[in-house]
């Protein structure tokens, strides 16, 4: 008898939070529906960091000799992602080139700026080798000439 009213207040619950999870578009375990949603990434570095070699890039100033040389790490999820980087390294390379090398030097100039070059550089990775794959990029040097 105690096992029967058991297994029906088990189904009385299940059925509940089936129903909450219904009734609310998603179960209260959901991981967030975009990652933005999920917060900044955590403070300290969780992945493989891989440092590329730094990029010297003439900046689009016509007339001008101005410069851009960049130094990033990027921090990526483990082990495979680190095989797929190198694998595509040229590749990445190649993209990340073409970004920097397009930016005039109001571009690079303040901290929104350099969160927004940041926020590209990530995207190029991530174009190549899987956003789920890289967790962030950092500079290691910036410098305008």
């Amino acid at each position: 008898m105690v096992v029967v009213a058991l297994l029906g207040l088990n189904t009385l619950l299940t059925a509940a939070g089936l129903f909450m999870a219904v009734k609310h578009g998603k179960p209260a375990h959901a991981a967030p529906a975009h990652p933005a949603e999920a917060g900044p990434p955590p403070r300290e570095v969780t992945g493989p960091l891989i440092t590329l070699d730094p990029f010297v890039v003439n900046l689009d100033e016509p007339g001008s000799s101005r410069y851009l040389k960049v130094q990033l790490q990027v921090e990526v999820a483990n082990a495979a992602a680190v095989k797929l980087f190198e694998k595509s390294k040229q590749l990445i390379r190649d993209d990340l080139l073409s970004y920097l090398s397009g930016l005039k030097v109001a571009d690079t100039q303040g901290a929104p700026n350099k969160d927004k070059i940041r926020d590209e550089l990530f995207a190029t990775v991530s174009d190549v080798i899987g956003e789920d794959r890289v967790h962030r990029v950092v500079f290691i040097e910036f410098v305008v000439q």
